[in-house]
């Protein structure tokens, strides 16, 4: 996927969750953080970010904070680029469903409830319908790659519910979008959200199917490009 009117500026400060400061060249102005998460290791003071300018008026921000550049390496961290990523690249076949052949898939739809959740995404074949649940990674150390950066009670009610999906007759999936490139392992970040870490091998044990894919990353741009590895006895520690 591709932003348009795209702009390179400095991250200056996060006052909350949804707002940041810039230096746009000149100028501090006040921009919209698409991501809720802390990501405290990636928003620095004065490392480069990648910004997108709306085109609403109606908007109280003119600007979401999209990217950010830590060391060499662009770490897209708009939580809703992951949805987009895999729906594109699951029609395309770049990421491939065990058990499911892209060429078999006759329905691929966004956003569909099932019980208490909405799946990111929905699919069927002529036999077999499918759910697809994303979450998109953006805390890294080298080449490992963790989830999640929060503790967060949203993501094991999802995959409680694809538990429950899969033994309804749905084929689950479970699939993690590392949103940076160089990374050749993912983990669950088990100190961090042990509850998470106990849904995800019951949901294994279950039949869910856990996937990763990395992405080329630059500042307009995000596009899904290689499967990694889930390693869950691997563990994870914090840089800094």
């Amino acid at each position: 996927m591709k932003y348009p009117n795209s702009y390179l500026a400095r991250f200056i400060a996060r006052p909350n969750r949804f707002i940041a400061t810039c230096r746009l060249q000149d100028e501090l102005v006040q921009v919209h953080v698409k991501n809720t998460g802390r990501n405290k290791e990636i928003l620095q003071p004065e490392v480069p970010v990648a910004l997108v300018k709306s085109d609403n008026p109606q908007r109280k921000t003119q600007y979401d904070l999209v990217a950010a550049k830590v060391g060499t390496r662009w770490i897209n961290i708009d939580s809703q680029a992951p949805n987009q990523v895999a729906y594109d690249s699951i029609q395309s076949g770049l990421i491939q469903l065990p058990g499911i052949a892209t060429s078999d898939i006759l329905t691929l739809k966004r956003e569909v409830t099932f019980e208490d959740a909405r799946f990111d995404i929905f699919g069927s074949t002529a036999t077999q319908p499918f759910f697809v649940e994303l979450k998109g990674v953006t805390l890294a150390n080298g080449r490992l790659a963790a989830f999640p950066d929060a503790p967060t009670s949203r993501a094991a009610k999802h995959v409680a519910t694809l538990i429950r999906a899969q033994q309804a007759g749905y084929q689950a999936y479970l699939c993690f979008i590392v949103q940076m490139s160089g990374i050749s392992k993912v983990t669950i970040y088990q100190q961090r959200d042990p509850e998470l870490y106990a849904a995800i091998l019951q949901a294994q044990k279950a039949g869910v199917h856990l996937l990763a894919y990395g992405c080329t990353v630059t500042p307009a741009t995000l596009n899904a490009a290689y499967p990694i590895t889930i390693d869950l006895a691997q563990p994870f520690t914090e840089v800094g």
